[in-house]
């Protein structure tokens, strides 16, 4: 008990030394870089009572040193959450960790398998073993310390002495061909292909404007629904079903907003 102990006090300290700071505010601060390969820095800004986190290009605030790339500026919860998806999807890939797993016994592979698999990753250990990650309009690269996780989940696993060193790092790197587009609010966004892309303003524009069709048939139309933006909403109901359909499913166009909604609904009823 007292050997498994130190280990992991060992495997903890560790981290924490290749961590920049364990405490640090944002998961990708030092690691996160755009397409001309300049480092994205964490911000934020503020909207009555809410915050609103991102990752800005060096080429932003310095735009007469940095050529500016296509891609300026991103939700920090956004791509914090892509990577996080990503380490979980690389930790829950049997047959690549086995390639990495041939020194040890069939009982200990198992052991180290499932401790991965039950796994949920933390900052400091996301921190500690991606070295950097690269954002393309068309790819997203995810470069691991595949080396430091097999030795970490080993020592998790059974208790062997935690002998990672620096020598011992090794680079794997994950692709995804993705889309990343501009928004309204000026920063982009990333679209994974066949993955849906929930909008829910979109969304709750359409379900009401059939709600406010369903009132006026029964004569039960409330006055706020008689003026303004909510009279115009109501002509939503009669967008081409395509449309419609495609954002209940999450797989309408990223640029797409309630405004430029409105606009198409104008045109399909004059």
């Amino acid at each position: 008990m007292f050997n498994a102990v130190q280990n992991l006090l060992l495997l903890n300290a560790t981290a924490r030394k290749h961590t920049t700071n364990a405490k640090v505010g944002t998961l990708l601060s030092g690691l996160l870089y755009d397409d001309k390969g300049k480092l994205m820095s964490p911000t934020y800004s503020k909207s009555g009572n809410k915050l609103y986190r991102y990752y800005i290009s060096q080429a932003l605030k310095d735009p007469s040193r940095c050529e500016r790339g296509d891609i300026t500026k991103i939700s920090a919860g956004e791509i914090e959450m892509y990577v996080k998806d990503d380490l979980t999807k690389l930790l829950q890939d049997t047959l690549f960790i086995q390639k990495y797993l041939e020194n040890y016994s069939i009982e200990q592979q198992t052991s180290i398998l499932n401790t991965m698999h039950e796994f949920s990753p933390d900052k400091v250990f996301i921190r500690t073993v991606i070295k950097r990650v690269d954002l393309n309009l068309n790819l997203i690269k995810i470069s691991y310390n595949i080396n430091y996780i097999i030795q970490y989940f080993a020592t998790l696993a059974f208790n062997a002495k935690f002998t990672y060193t620096q020598e011992n790092e090794e680079i794997y790197t994950r692709e995804q061909n993705v889309r990343i587009s501009l928004t309204t609010q000026r920063q982009n966004k990333i679209i994974i292909p066949g993955k849906a892309n929930y909008d829910m303003k979109l969304i709750q524009a359409i379900v009401k404007s059939f709600w406010y069709n369903k009132l006026g048939a029964e004569r039960r139309l409330p006055p706020e629904a008689r003026n303004g933006n909510n009279k115009r909403l109501r002509k939503l109901r009669f967008l081409p079903p395509e449309i419609i359909e495609s954002i209940m499913n999450g797989t309408q166009d990223p640029e797409l907003n309630v405004k430029k909604l409105i606009a198409m609904a104008d045109k399909c009823c004059k």
